[in-house]
């Protein structure tokens, strides 16, 4: 029996049915190229289903060539990709699962194509670039409705099991549901009548055109967190009036549009866990017993198990939990939570992709790779197993550690501090931070799992070292933030970031730099809000936020003015004494002074610790993340991983 009885029980969408709950819902990966199709585009896809999920939506499919956006989005309205969707879905019904493809056009938001006309539903802007589109006359709104049809055709053809109709997030269909964006005085404006005329004639074409045992579902916007917009009454009314024209299948309700509240379209770790559950079990109630897909930071199989048996949900949609784990539903159903690589909701890989990078995740150097749901160290044995001493109990340290033990190396890791996790440790202190620890938790797990002896809570030196002569070593000695280049004055007055996360606050008034802009120092700066009477953040850029993705930096400015930190940007810090701080602002040279400060953070960037690099004579040494090149958290697993693999 499953360890999740509920979640791993089989369901009925429309005539088919699905082996489990588990869901994985559309996910931009920019795997695709020049509008294609790509092997890496489908490896995503099939090892999901691999990996035990039962239903796989696949991510946005352009259904108009007013609609293809950037090269990386997979067209689907000529015959450019038939063979790849027919092999696509062919891998994926394999594998015991069901695939649908998601029905996209943008609307108004085409905001990437230099030639392309962006069409709106009305004469709104576009929420994020305040581009303003050509409002759709009946006749072009009749020509793209044939156009999600005709697509729906072409991937019943191809063998999928069925489409969803992309309407959250503010897109086409979804500024057709809202109010908030459809002014239209015809009949496709109004109230919910004519709102929801658009989606009903798509789903009745592709009804009549696809036959009863193709899947429609429906994502629309559950909160679009606007006022005038959709709300959850009027999710509830619009769910409702579409559940009764017997064309929809499922309905998955997402959150928030492009204006700020995107930031709500993919919580992050500053959420509460199924943060939107509530809104799932309300849409329930009103689309009659046509299933519904609850979605939105849901990332362990017990919260997943509580949401079916608990009503919230028929199916559970994990996006990130299955970024970070192809195989996240095989484990689950298998008793093994704890091999679960588990998702901390920082939207690292949102980011990249928004960034136009193809998605990328921490701690899962697999993703898009055939094989990728089965894939482990073990299965590449060392073909001679060797002794190796690893220096660093932080995350590039514990990746190496134990990728080389499952391979069969005997692997010793020191750690100057009593416990694991570096400076990731002290960041998962942060307000809102603590899922960051559940990345170096799960590389301890498997450390223990695979025999790597920790040595913790002495600081090793080559002697350490050397006396237990291994075959090669592996310095994973981190960074040491620099002190502001600018600075003089107190020094005993001015802290580096983390140590003052160990260091008791002096209440008063205190000034942040940030030469940093990633998510740690506005973790910093939400403490020391709370720390302090006041606080003011200073840094040398325009702007604030420049290494958090766009939807979680949403929360970080929403944070910082909520607590009434004064932002100073443009300016450097040049000095601190008597409780003075002098600022001199970066264009104009100008000086700004602070008076009554009590405390000068920094947070900048990091001096390599590699002091024990060249002491080890002949011995193979590898040197990893921030002891070799301070950058990122990705960059630290990833190259803990390759020096582990192929050690």
């Amino acid at each position: 029996m499953s360890a999740y009885p509920h979640l791993f029980s089989p369901l009925q969408i429309g005539t088919r049915q699905v082996r489990n709950r588990v869901a994985v819902p559309a996910t931009l990966t920019n795997f695709g190229q020049g509008n294609r199709i790509t092997e890496k585009w489908q490896n995503y896809l099939i090892e999901r289903a691999r990996g035990g999920a039962g239903l796989i939506v696949s991510e946005i499919i352009a259904v108009d060539s007013e609609a293809i956006a950037h090269g990386a989005v997979v067209t689907g309205f000529d015959d450019r990709n038939d063979d790849g969707f027919t092999q696509v879905a062919a891998a994926v019904h394999e594998a015991g699962a069901l695939l649908v493809g998601q029905l996209w056009h943008p609307g108004r938001q085409q905001l990437w194509h230099p030639t392309k006309s962006p069409m709106g539903v009305s004469e709104q802007p576009d929420a994020l670039s305040w581009t303003v589109p050509h409002v759709m006359s009946v006749g072009e709104v009749g020509r793209v409705a044939a156009a999600y049809v005709a697509v729906a055709e072409r991937l019943a053809h191809c063998g999928f099991a069925g489409v969803e109709l992309h309407g959250a997030h503010g897109y086409l269909i979804g500024q057709f549901l809202s109010p908030w964006s459809n002014t239209r005085d015809d009949d496709y404006g109004g109230g919910i009548e004519g709102r929801t005329r658009f989606v009903r004639d798509v789903a009745q074409g592709i009804r009549a055109a696809c036959g009863k045992d193709f899947i429609i579902g429906l994502k629309m916007p559950g909160d679009e967190g606007v006022r005038g917009g959709i709300d959850p009454d009027e999710a509830a009314r619009l769910t409702g009036r579409l559940a009764a024209t017997g064309d929809f299948d499922y309905f998955a309700h997402g959150q928030g549009n492009f204006s700020l509240s995107l930031e709500t379209h993919v919580p992050d770790l500053h959420f509460r866990p199924g943060h939107f559950k509530d809104i799932a079990k309300r849409m329930r109630l009103a689309a009659g017993g046509i299933p519904v897909m609850a979605l939105g930071r849901i990332g362990e199989p017990d919260l997943a198990e509580e949401i079916i048996a608990q009503g919230f949900g028929d199916l559970v949609g994990l996006t990130r939990a299955h970024i970070a784990d192809a195989a996240w539903a095989r484990k689950a159903a298998a008793g093994l939570a704890a091999e679960i690589r588990p998702s901390v909701f920082d939207n690292w890989a949102w980011g990249e992709i928004h960034g136009g990078k193809p998605l990328a995740e921490h701690h899962n150097p697999y993703l898009g790779q055939a094989g990728e749901a089965d894939a482990h160290p073990a299965s590449q044995p060392a073909p001679s197993p060797k002794t190796i001493a690893v220096v660093g109990a932080g995350p590039a340290g514990l990746e190496v550690a134990w990728v080389a033990a499952a391979r069969g190396h005997r692997v010793t890791l020191f750690g100057a501090s009593a416990a694991v996790g570096g400076k990731l440790a002290l960041d998962s202190q942060l307000p809102g931070r603590s899922e960051m620890a559940k990345i170096t938790a799960y590389q301890a797990h498997m450390a223990a799992r695979h025999g790597v002896n920790l040595l913790l809570g002495q600081r090793a030196g080559a002697v350490d070292i050397l006396a237990m002569k291994p075959d090669a070593i592996v310095l994973a000695t981190g960074g040491t933030l620099r002190r502001p280049m600018e600075l003089a004055g107190d020094a005993d007055q001015v802290l580096d970031g983390l140590s003052y996360i160990q260091a008791p606050s002096k209440g008063g008034a205190a000034v942040l730099f940030d030469q940093d802009h990633g998510p740690t120092v506005y973790g910093m700066a939400d403490l020391m809000a709370r720390q302090f009477e006041s606080l003011v953040l200073v840094t040398p850029r325009p702007g604030i936020g420049q290494n958090v993705n766009y939807c979680s930096a949403i929360g970080v400015h929403r944070r910082l003015h909520q607590a009434g930190v004064e932002i100073v940007p443009s300016h450097d810090l040049i000095d601190f004494r008597d409780a003075r701080v002098t600022l001199r602002n970066v264009f104009t040279g100008a000086d700004k002074f602070l008076e009554n400060i009590n405390q000068v953070v920094f947070a900048t960037p990091r001096l390599a610790n590699d002091a024990l690099a060249d002491k080890f004579g002949d011995i193979p040494v590898h040197a990893i993340g921030d002891c070799h090149s301070p950058r990122n958290l990705m960059a630290a697993i990833h190259g803990g991983h390759i020096v582990g693999a192929a050690l």
